[in-house]
């Protein structure tokens, strides 16, 4: 009877394994055709350079699942060309009703197009029609304006700098439809009677809408002078004046022993700068060539 028992007992406990890790017998399509049996969402449907879109597929049929599915993606960029498609799996919901895959973001003017391939627990394949969408955020331009100071702001953090501590430099357009595309910040620095030594760093951007580098301390008595190269989408280059601040010895007596930064991180980045700035300009008329061919 105890034996009985037991293998009742295990014979439930089985089917309830067995029960939790398949699908239901109608976890198959009941279609040929993918709309028929899966529906397709994009969001954000009018997608601006900033956004990244999120691609989902449902089951529409009851007590259908997805076991797996590839979304094949084709990018052509504003200047007509077009790469892909690129397969990337998408990632099934639990329970597997949905699958979801994100697109990153592209420049405005670009167009993206998708197909998606699913199948079912039976591998039962379907493949979607063509899903397209195109990036049309605001219009972006170049600089609008002659001069540094009328298309730039620049910001310095903290406003008074003391003695050993770090100094940011931070940029922003001043005006909404121009992105800048890049800068570099460059300084001039002159301890005491030593003789003035130079450097700069690349400007990356730390938000969406400014780009900023830091200066490293230096001891007191220290004068840092400071200039931006700023660039726009079209590898139009300006240069602002010169900015610069006096680290005081009269107002500082603290950390005197801190040792002067090291003259080997400007030289490399330096180095970094001579060969990035011109492989930059070389891809921008490269670009500027392909438009006047059109």
């Amino acid at each position: 009877m105890k034996l009985g028992f037991l293998v009742l007992a295990t014979l439930v406990l089985l089917g309830v394994m067995i029960s939790a890790v398949s699908p239901p017998s109608r976890a198959v399509w009941p279609s040929p055709v993918f709309e028929d049996n899966l529906a397709v969402q994009a969001s954000p449907v009018r997608p601006t350079d900033q956004d990244r879109v999120t691609i989902v597929i449902r089951t529409i049929p009851a007590n259908t699942f997805i076991k797996g599915a590839t979304i094949y993606v084709t990018i052509t960029d504003p200047d007509n060309v077009t790469q892909g498609p690129f397969p990337n799996p998408m990632v099934p919901g639990s329970p597997p009703t949905q699958a979801t895959f994100g697109i990153r973001s592209y420049p405005n003017g670009t167009d993206v197009s998708y197909y998606i391939v699913a199948w079912d627990f039976e591998n039962d394949v379907v493949t979607s029609h063509s899903y397209a969408y195109r990036v049309e955020g605001a219009p972006s331009f170049g600089w609008r304006h002659p001069g540094f100071d009328e298309n730039v702001e620049v910001i310095l953090y903290p406003p008074l700098p003391q003695p050993h501590d770090e100094v940011t430099v931070s940029i922003r357009s001043r005006e909404a439809n121009v992105r800048i595309a890049g800068a570099n910040l460059l300084i001039r620095y002159v301890y005491q009677a030593d003789p003035p030594k130079a450097g700069g760093f690349v400007m990356a951007y730390e938000n969406a809408t400014d780009l900023a580098a830091t200066i490293p301390g230096f001891p007191p008595g220290t004068q840092v002078i400071y200039w931006v190269t700023a660039w726009d989408k079209d590898v139009e280059t300006i240069t602002s004046p010169l900015f610069s601040y006096n680290l005081s010895v009269d107002k500082y007596t603290r950390h005197e022993n801190v040792p002067f930064p090291s003259p080997e991180a400007y030289v490399g980045t330096s180095i970094g700068l001579a060969v990035l700035v011109p492989i930059a300009v070389y891809f921008a008329d490269i670009r500027r060539k392909r438009r006047s061919l059109k």
